[in-house]
């Protein structure tokens, strides 16, 4: 395992690799709406692809699937497109896992289930996180929070853009913009079944840091383990989800902090949650 290595002293074109990387097991929700005048998409949120099992889901705030649409087609970002990737709710199960009373404390954890052609659709351009293969060490033996790199990953509503069709040369392109934020959790707090981290948010955060979180709510929060190759150069390993992101705190002149669900909420609490639906079983009461 790499010592600690300062963010700083990170090269460029390995963050770009470990971004790049995250990116195929991330989607964002959209609502697209086909009007007589033009065809617009609007985010609603971003989730995580996972697989248990043989059952394929996308992982991400309780809060986001309450504005999912229930019938018709659900939107999708899964790469750039002039036509918006969509599925049929009705090969969907919205799994609502846990919400609390306080938006700002948690619980606030969910997931969609996805039958077995939308999942292999989505499979032919991304990749689903095995949850199965990471548990055990996540649960048992996890390691320490100062290790390797953390990234929250999503689509951040506020650098959302609109700008003219350059390639055919009339209409309108939105672009949704992907962003790989990296900071390490300062807290670590434990309430009831969840686990929760705190990524802290710089006050004087540089561009293209955003200022608010909006459409980050169900991003996954990764550790990144490095180590160095036989040339002494740092390399990444295997991504590991550690998290889901729900909530931006207040700003102050300290900054914010971007709150996130920890690994004991999404290897123990959406795990079982997960795999219930698969059995059949009834779920438990949230708390």
């Amino acid at each position: 395992m790499e010592d600690f290595v300062e963010i700083s002293d990170i090269p460029d074109s390995l963050k770009d690799k470990i971004v790049h990387r995250l990116a195929d097991y991330t989607i964002g929700f959209l609502r697209v709406e086909d009007t007589p005048q033009l065809l617009d998409a609007n985010l609603l949120g971003t989730g995580t692809l996972v697989v248990i099992g043989n059952m394929f889901a996308i992982l991400t705030a309780h809060h986001v699937i309450q504005t999912l649409p229930t019938s018709g087609r659900l939107g999708i970002f899964l790469a750039p497109t002039h036509e918006p990737h969509s599925i049929d709710t009705q090969g969907l199960r919205y799994l609502k896992i846990a919400r609390g009373n306080d938006d700002s404390v948690g619980p606030d954890l969910g997931a969609v289930l996805l039958g077995p052609t939308i999942s292999g659709s989505i499979a032919a351009k991304k990749t689903f996180y095995n949850l199965d293969q990471h548990r055990n060490e996540l649960l048992r033996n996890p390691p320490d929070l100062d290790d390797g790199l953390w990234f929250v990953h999503g689509f951040p509503d506020e650098k959302t853009v609109v700008e003219p069709d350059a390639v055919s040369g009339h209409g309108f392109v939105k672009t949704f913009y992907r962003l790989g934020g990296i900071g390490r959790p300062q807290t670590s707090l434990l309430i009831l079944d969840h686990d929760y981290f705190t990524i802290p948010i710089s006050p004087v955060a540089q561009p293209p840091v955003p200022k608010r979180f909006g459409g980050m709510s169900g991003s996954g929060l990764w550790q990144v383990p490095l180590a160095r190759d036989e040339t002494d150069e740092l390399v990444h390993g295997t991504p590991l989800l550690s998290g889901v992101a729900f909530y931006q705190e207040a700003t102050t002149e300290a900054g914010s902090g971007l709150r996130c669900h920890g690994r004991l909420s999404v290897y123990g609490v959406a795990y079982d949650a997960i795999a219930r639906a698969i059995s059949g079983t009834p779920p438990q009461t949230n708390r």
